[in-house]
């Protein structure tokens, strides 16, 4: 049992009892897990939709604050699991055309049949800082979208040399950022190409705990060695992945319930039309290869559900540290001062420590973000059934 309250699969399920006994909040190491996951799938494995293609990719954004979560500690682990089983992992490159040449140097053929081969230009990127990776503007994010859905040749010109092509690109990344980084000028541009709809963001603002001596169990050992040679097991892989009807059926009825409030944060907005979309699609078949499966069943979808589930919880609280929203210092003043007294303070004693900055209007609406955000709730305890709120 983990984070999402279900089992999941044999590859994440060891994977997270690898990652045990460090300060990284367990959700990022599932996350990175399951860009681990998606590397190893490369562009030979996809999900056939009729009209077009889904492959495994992700762009996965850990986000916490500097120094706290071990973000590219827990980014580390991964990419050390898929470059010893034989994938491409490219760390530290910062230039797109940098980035096109290596690729070109990943290119891969795997056997279709005894007469053809499909070529292939595989990677996982892997960026401790993103925003040293996007600092050269729009032209970067731009490459970013182009290559999350590309499905056949990339053609890129210069001026002094010439053109060069990526046969079938595959580009999966994983990359860590701080909040005060995504800001509101940067959230905006980028949400304007749509590459914000293309990640997945993992918020979290705590380490797991305290582990002044971290450890490496030989049970953890021997569940590293399961996921190695899970996606040693991977490499000869090809052809689309089967959709049982159960599970088809158990989409459809989940997406046709699906609406975005007219309400809803843009960015939020445009994140959930493509998680309905893509996003739960590529997870779930993730988790049907992590059972060394090429078939979804309905498992895989109430796995995906549940990972979404908790990894939602705190998305809109990342997009409010972004900006767009004037309260967000307000709302996090108020965080610190209810951690600063153990997670719990009386409603009328927060108000008094914020009357000076929030008017009553102010305040509720700071309380009911937090609640949306399932940071806190408030309760009546008490002979007087005074209320409370209280951290989660």
């Amino acid at each position: 049992m983990n984070i999402t309250g279900i089992p999941l699969c044999s590859f994440l399920e060891d994977y997270l009892q690898y990652t045990q006994g460090n300060e990284t909040p367990e959700i990022m190491h599932l996350w990175v897990g399951l860009t681990t996951l998606a590397g190893a799938a490369e562009k030979r494995l996809w999900l056939d939709r009729g009209f077009f293609r889904i492959y495994m990719n992700l762009y996965t954004i850990l986000v916490a604050p500097a120094g706290v979560c071990a973000k590219s500690t827990s980014m580390d682990l991964g990419s050390k699991l898929l470059k010893e089983a034989g994938y491409k992992v490219l760390e530290g490159s910062v230039l797109k055309e940098k980035i096109i040449l290596e690729m070109q140097d990943a290119l891969k053929e795997v056997p279709v049949d005894k007469d053809t081969m499909f070529p292939h230009c595989s990677v996982t990127f892997v960026s401790d800082e993103l925003n040293v990776l996007l600092s050269s503007g729009t032209e970067m994010v731009k490459f970013l979208v182009d290559m999350w859905g590309k499905d056949d040749l990339y053609t890129y010109k210069t001026k002094n040399s010439g053109v060069n092509e990526l046969s079938y690109p595959f580009f999966n990344f994983v990359g860590a950022a701080v909040p005060q980084w995504f800001g509101p000028s940067l959230a905006s541009d980028m949400a304007a190409t749509g590459f914000l709809a293309r990640c997945v963001f993992v918020y979290e603002e705590k380490k797991r705990g305290k582990f002044p001596n971290p450890v490496v169990t030989a049970d953890q050992q021997r569940a590293r060695e399961r996921c190695l040679q899970h996606l040693l097991s991977m490499v000869n892989g090809f052809g689309p992945l089967k959709v049982s009807k159960e599970f088809e059926k158990m989409f459809q009825d989940w997406y046709m319930q699906q609406d975005v409030l007219p309400s809803e944060d843009y960015r939020i907005a445009s994140y959930l039309e493509r998680r309905t979309k893509v996003h739960i699609l590529k997870v779930a078949s993730l988790l049907a290869l992590g059972d060394r499966r090429y078939e979804l069943l309905p498992v895989d979808f109430q796995r995906a559900l549940a990972i979404f589930a908790a990894t939602e919880k705190k998305l809109r609280t990342a997009f409010i540290i972004a900006g767009g929203n004037r309260l967000a210092p307000h709302i996090q003043r108020v965080k610190a001062i209810i951690d600063s007294q153990q997670g719990k303070v009386r409603v009328a004693e927060l108000y008094k420590a914020m009357h000076t900055e929030l008017d009553p209007t102010e305040f509720k609406t700071v309380l009911q973000m937090l609640i949306e955000t399932e940071f806190a709730e408030v309760r009546q305890e008490g002979p007087a059934k005074l209320p409370y709120i209280i951290r989660l």
